[in-house]
């Protein structure tokens, strides 16, 4: 996949955009997501997804990183996407995780653009797991829209569990409230 290579101090990620249709594929929800009583089943762990193995161990615990989905909040971006015309579907970049290296190869003449590897197994969402479970539920209901849907993803690779789960905090323990009177 095309992405440009981002480096900031000792840290590297990546920019991409991937379709709706073939991100869905790509993401692994490790809890069941309801949306007017249909549900995104839990997937499998296999025996050797560490990263999988940590959430499902802590998910609904106190110690779990991720939130539970919130029903209204699907219900209100599920929504969104059905009737926003001017505004993109998803302004926002999505978060993604992979416990994997992957290889990034340079176009000629390029330092940070070039091509990355797909992951083998599926990402983790670090941050979007409601966009990307209304996305879901969007898809379900509009099959023939979902084609022309492209979301913008932030990658990170190569990094421990831990790393995915200190993400988590930094960016959702610094929430700024905007205030409606500014439409």
């Amino acid at each position: 996949m095309l992405a440009t290579k981002i480096t900031q101090k000792e840290g590297t990620f990546y920019f991409i955009a991937y379709k709706a249709q073939d991100l869905l594929d790509k993401v692994r929800f490790t809890s069941r997501y309801y949306f007017e009583g249909e549900e995104i089943a839990e997937t499998r762990i296999a025996e050797h997804d560490e990263v999988a193995k940590f959430i499902a161990g802590i998910e609904r615990s106190d110690k779990g990183f991720q939130r539970l989905l919130n029903r209204q909040k699907i219900k209100q971006i599920v929504n969104f996407y059905e009737t926003v015309v001017a505004q993109p579907m998803i302004p926002g970049t999505v978060l993604l995780f992979t416990d994997e290296t992957l290889r990034f190869q340079k176009m000629d003449g390029q330092e940070s653009i070039g091509y990355l590897s797909e992951p083998k197994g599926k990402y983790l969402v670090i941050d979007g797991q409601h966009r990307l479970a209304g996305l879901h539920f969007f898809r379900e209901k509009h099959p023939d829209h979902i084609g022309r849907v492209e979301v913008p993803c932030v990658l990170f690779d190569g990094r421990s569990a831990d790393f995915a789960t200190e993400m988590f905090v930094i960016i959702n323990s610094t929430h700024t409230r905007i205030n409606r009177s500014h439409l």
